[in-house]
Order: C-alpha cells, then sequence, then structure tokens
C-alpha cells in the first residue's frame, strides 16, 4: 500500500508498504478521507514528536476491512476512530480521565503507530464507542473526518460553561477556534472570534460569530469594549468568557485583558514560544483558568449533533489532496490566508 512517509522537516515522500495486519482486539481501516492537523504541521515544519520514517495522520474516517475479532464492528462498517488509546489501567484512565493517559502514548495513531495519511492504517486497540465509532449514512467521509478536531472544540467549548447571552471571545481561527465558535454560537452566546486570516473571520461568521476582529488593523480590547463595557477599574473590556485557540503570545495577553473580573479563561492552544505576563491579574481579577486537553468523551456527542445536521462541512473544508499529493496538502495547511481544513482522500490519488 502507499504511504505518506516523514522524512525529516519539511520532507514528506511517498513509499510503498506492507499492508498491516489486524491481531486480537484490532482493526484495519481502509482511510476514506483524512485531515491536516495543527499538530501535524508543527511535526512537518519542526520535527515535533516525529521521526523519520513515520506516518503522520489522526483525523480520519474510512471502513473497516478486517475486523479480526472485534464483537460489534463490522466488515464494510463506515467509522471514524479516536486516535488517543486509553491504556485503561493507569490512575487516570481508572479515573475515567482517558485524554490524559500517558501510559498508552505508543498505541496513539499518527504517533506511537502509523498514521492516516496511507491507505489503510490499523487500530491497534478497538473498542466499540471508546476508540471506534460507527457512522450513521447521514455523515458523509469528510465530515466524519472532522469529528476528531471538533471533539477537541467541544470540549474546550464545554469547560467554558457558556450561557444563553453571554459574551464570548474566541482567538484563533484555525481549525479548533472555528469549531469553539460553533458550539458557542449554538448554546447561545454573542461570539467575538479574533484572527489574522480574512478566509478564517469570513468562516466564524458563517458558523455564528456576532463579529469578527482583525488584531493587525483594529485594537482588541477596544473592539471587545464596544461590546461589553469596561472592564472592573476600568481595566479592559468585559467578556464573560474567552477561549484562547491561537497559541501566539500576543493573542494570550490580549485574553488577559479582555475577560471580565470573576470571568472564565479556557486555553485549548499550544505554544511554541515562552509567553510573558503578570500572574497577578490572575488574582486581580479571579479569573476561573482552565486548561483544555483534546476529548474525553466529546466523540459521540459530536456525531450526534452532526447527525442532526449541524456542521455544514462546505463552511470547514477548503481543500481536497489525493495521497499522492499530501506534501502539497501540508503546504496548503499552513498557508492561512487560504486554508481552513484541508484534507487528503487516497481514492483520489
Amino acid at each position: 500500500m502507499r504511504v505518506a512517509e516523514y522524512r525529516e522537516p519539511k520532507v514528506i515522500e511517498m513509499v510503498d508498504r506492507p499492508e498491516p495486519e489486524a491481531g486480537p482486539g484490532q482493526i484495519t481501516v481502509e482511510i476514506a478521507a483524512c485531515g491536516v492537523c495543527g499538530s501535524d504541521l508543527h511535526s512537518f515544519e519542526r520535527g515535533f514528536a516525529a521521526q523519520p520514517g513515520q506516518v503522520l495522520g489522526h483525523e480520519f474516517s474510512g471502513r473497516v476491512i478486517d475486523p479480526s475479532d472485534v464483537e460489534g464492528i463490522s466488515e464494510g462498517q463506515r467509522v471514524t476512530v479516536r486516535p488517543l488509546i486509553p491504556c485503561l489501567a493507569c490512575p487516570r484512565c481508572l479515573a475515567g480521565d482517558w485524554h490524559l493517559c500517558g501510559a498508552g502514548a505508543e498505541l496513539n495513531i499518527g504517533y506511537g503507530t502509523q498514521g492516516a495519511f496511507a491507505e489503510q492504517v490499523l487500530v491497534p486497540k478497538a473498542l466499540p464507542g471508546m476508540t471506534v465509532f460507527p457512522l450513521p449514512d447521514s455523515v458523509d467521509d469528510q465530515t466524519a473526518a472532522m469529528v476528531e478536531p471538533l471533539a477537541v472544540s467541544l470540549r474546550a467549548a464545554t469547560l467554558a460553561r457558556p450561557q444563553v447571552g453571554e459574551v464570548a471571545v474566541v482567538f484563533g481561527l484555525g481549525m479548533i477556534g472555528l469549531g469553539v465558535v460553533r458550539w458557542l454560537a449554538l448554546s447561545g452566546a454573542r461570539v467575538l472570534a479574533v484572527d489574522l486570516s480574512g478566509v478564517r473571520r469570513e468562516a466564524a461568521l458563517k458558523l455564528g460569530a456576532e463579529t469578527t476582529i482583525n488584531p493587525a488593523e483594529e485594537d482588541t480590547v477596544a473592539r471587545v469594549v464596544e461590546v461589553t463595557g469596561p472592564g472592573g477599574y476600568d481595566m479592559g473590556a468585559a467578556a464573560d468568557l474567552v477561549v484562547e485557540c491561537s497559541g501566539a503570545a500576543p493573542a494570550f495577553g490580549d485574553a488577559l485583558k479582555v475577560v471580565r473580573h470573576g470571568g472564565r479563561l479556557t486555553v485549548a492552544a499550544m505554544y511554541p514560544e515562552r509567553v510573558t505576563l503578570r500572574p497577578d491579574r490572575f488574582v486581580e481579577k479571579e479569573l476561573e483558568i482552565h486548561g483544555s486537553f483534546a476529548y474525553k468523551d466529546e466523540f459521540g456527542r459530536v456525531i450526534d449533533l452532526m447527525e442532526q445536521g449541524k456542521i455544514d462541512k462546505d463552511v470547514f473544508v477548503s481543500h481536497t489532496f489525493g495521497l499522492e499529493d499530501t506534501l502539497e496538502a501540508f503546504h496548503t495547511q499552513l498557508d492561512k490566508d487560504v486554508s481552513l481544513k484541508v484534507m487528503v482522500e487516497p481514492e483520489r490519488s
């Protein structure tokens, strides 16, 4: 089978590999669609968590071609897969926090094991309803490949605890930020979306944002003040909740300025550089600060919302490439001025 193999930063080559064979408790999936994730880009650009010979890709959907002995999974079934594989034995797993499991890292698809920028992928621990999720006919392959990133978004939005009529500010409108915009808008919050990319700001409006802000041309804090009024003691603005998805130091600084006293700040980004900040702002505003990592039990909820028609794939997906053009797909995803979610479909090759 053909796979897109990472060789070194900014180098991906197409190679042939043997087809995977499912053992006990495993399944093999024929890939229908796989999205390019921000984590994939970190690996591609800087070698983050990537070794030569690695196959990236963890946002995918496909059809089961070898269910081995897994009860409840049948050949030909359409599925999406939770790529973070829990060990189910560590203290975090036993507490139900599977997303915080560190012991199962060697099984994580795309990092511990071969990923889905390939014709087929092996699911090393196939657990229906936990790592493998059957898909309804109404959810097409590309939409299903977005379950993983939208589960990340749903967790961040849920942890922010939005209420109807509250003002929410979302910094960073990549796939995760756009997903957060959608979930917050569906909750009834008034969403202000901040990003440098015009393409992404336009998508945020389609997903329910009330307004968008370009921080290169506007004073973000001043624009939020126009909506919320000034913050306590005339400090910044008074947004009820903020979700930081950009991973940019200036955005984190603005997030602290626009959230109100007693407000909620959820951080869902990874930061390539150190962030300089004043921790006393946490104290002065008595902020509730919450990190949001990956997903816990959000996969099934996202699929249900997709089945209800809450997600329009065409708002998110901007480009689709064949497997042989995976390198071009990565370069396109890197261009924030033109891309939203970039998909790779092996059958297009």
